[in-house]
This record gives C-alpha cells, structure tokens and sequence, in this order.
C-alpha cells in the first residue's frame, strides 16, 4: 500500500480525494499547508504528494520545488490555470504532473498509479 500526502491550501478536495484513492487501496493524509507537510514526511513517509497549487503561507510552485528537490518524491499539482504556462512552471517547480481542477477521479487514480510505477521501478 501506498502513502500519498495531500497538501489541501485550503480546498475543499480533501474528503473525495481521500475517498477516490482509498478505493484503490491508498493510505492517504491530507495537511493544509507546506509546513504542516515537512512536519508529516518522518512519521508518514509518503510515496507521493498531491499538491493544491493554491497553497497559504507559501507560494505553491516554490513548495512543490522545494519538496521534490530537498526530498524526491513525485509530485502531483492541482490547479485551475489552464495556460500553457502553468504547465511549464509545473515542469519547472519538479512536478511529475498538472491536473487541472476540476478533473476526473479515475484519472487522479490512473496518474498517480502511473507515476508511482515509473518511481519504483527505478
């Protein structure tokens, strides 16, 4: 079974996002910022992190880069941009991928499986 930590910033995901996974067998956190998440990486030790990009307290492309090059987990962002910028700026903070909001369930599950697949085998 897998970990995924999700940084919510404050979204109102966090009740369906836990539901959607947990159905496919995920052991999931949810946090409400950057902080509390550095605070929950030693005692959960997430395989992933699912990010609302929206995050309070601190801009959520700096968490994500820093998140994904202090510690290497993938990293999946949730956002409402749908600009090609976003996705570069995605790519550029380390994320592994850009789901933008709203999205399907089935395909947070698909790419989450997948990334997950890609991280372990190497």
């Amino acid at each position: 079974m897998y970990n995924i930590l999700f940084v919510e910033g404050g979204s109102a995901l966090g009740l369906e996002l836990n539901s959607a996974l947990t159905e496919d067998n995920f052991n999931v956190v949810g946090v409400s910022d950057y902080f509390e998440a550095l605070g929950r990486l030693d005692e959960f030790k997430p395989d992933m992190v699912i990010m609302n990009i929206e995050s309070p307290l601190l801009d959520g492309w700096e968490a994500c880069y820093w998140l994904h090059e202090t510690f290497g987990i993938p990293i999946i962002l949730l956002g409402r941009d749908t600009s090609a910028e976003s996705w570069v700026r995605a790519v550029r903070a380390g994320a592994d991928f850009y789901l933008r909001v709203p999205f399907s369930w089935r395909e947070l599950t698909a790419r989450v499986k997948a990334i997950l697949r890609r991280y372990k085998k190497g």
